[in-house]
């Protein structure tokens, strides 16, 4: 009768340990990606093994009795090229917060509402040498500490809304805080993105963007990408960009080619510009290789691929996904 009563308890206490976890759904997730590129600029030329925001993390959510989830995410990018230092892993986005049926609600670290309206229809170089953060603002393209973000189903699309305190103290203003508001939606083979985001460079300058994607979807083979963007500084004249770029995308099976053009309009004697030209092959399900060219004039491979001056790249990169 005693060896009935503890195994009872036993396998009430494991009952009790074990049911809360099977309500958590959690799925561990990376990125490897790893370039060899021939690098050209106004500084020289060089070979370059790189690792393009490389990453791993946990996502999940734990269901509650209503509708209601808890979700959370925590992510690090690494680079994988590069040596063993205090700067090899640092973290991206990570975050707690509670889904519905009428949108989401979330606290931590996380790209800003501006950072992601219209991306995926119209970036096809995310993370390569040719990023479009080249063109497009990259100071814009935030991901934000210390915020508060809200999403809100409206329509046929989701409205968006962020604000992040920055270094929140009792001193005075808040340095770099920012307020980010978006609205994505899709109409048929049409995806939009608008955005205006508002960042406190210091304190006492504040710069404005504003943002127009357009995605469109000739067929299922073939898409076609625009983004129009202006900046301005609003405390200085003379600092106002109006940079615009024009992607496209073929797929053919297990292959793709895409192309890419944009320009920065600053205002000055000569503006920069980037044309970029990729095929990709897709070897499975999760790995993908690819081919790249990329050049830029004037700075046009600056912002996010760190060339100065007229430059160019040639590159070939592998991607795993897990």
């Amino acid at each position: 009768m005693k060896h009935l009563k503890l195994n009872a308890i036993s396998m009430a206490l494991a009952a009790s340990l074990i049911a809360p976890v099977a309500m958590a759904e959690n799925t561990v997730y990376g990125k490897g990606h790893v370039s060899i590129a021939s690098i050209e600029d106004a500084t020289g030329s060089a070979v370059a093994v790189t690792s393009h925001a490389s990453r791993f993390g946990v996502k999940g959510s734990v269901k509650q009795d209503s509708s209601a989830e808890v979700i959370y995410k925590l992510e690090w990018q690494v680079d994988m090229a590069d040596k063993a230092d205090s700067t090899q892993i640092k973290a991206r986005s990570q975050y707690i917060g509670l889904k519905d049926s009428w949108g989401e609600v979330r606290l931590g670290r996380d790209d800003s509402p501006y950072k992601g309206a219209g991306k995926k229809a119209v970036e096809f170089f995310s993370d390569t040498f040719a990023d479009y953060n080249n063109i497009i603002d990259k100071g814009q393209d935030i991901r934000a500490d210390n915020a508060l973000s809200i999403k809100l189903n409206a329509g046929p699309g989701k409205v968006s809304l962020m604000y992040a305190a920055g270094d929140d103290t009792t001193a005075g203003d808040n340095l770099a805080d920012m307020t980010s508001i978006a609205y994505d939606a899709r109409f048929g083979a049409i995806t939009l993105g608008l955005a205006t985001q508002t960042v406190n460079k210091s304190l006492t300058n504040d710069e404005t963007g504003t943002k127009l994607a357009l995605g469109y979807k000739i067929s299922d083979t073939t898409q076609l990408g625009f983004v129009y963007e202006t900046v301005s500084d609003d405390t200085t004249a003379g600092f106002d960009d109006k940079n615009t770029l024009i992607s496209f995308k073929h797929k053919m099976e297990e292959d793709a080619i895409k192309l890419a053009y944009g320009f920065k309009d600053q205002g000055l004697a000569s503006d920069a510009t980037m044309l970029a030209v990729a095929y990709d092959h897709k070897i499975n399900k999760t790995t993908t290789a690819y081919a790249l060219y990329a050049d830029g004039s004037d700075n046009g491979l600056n912002d996010a691929s760190k060339l100065a001056g007229d430059s160019s790249v040639i590159a070939t990169g592998l991607v795993v996904k897990f």
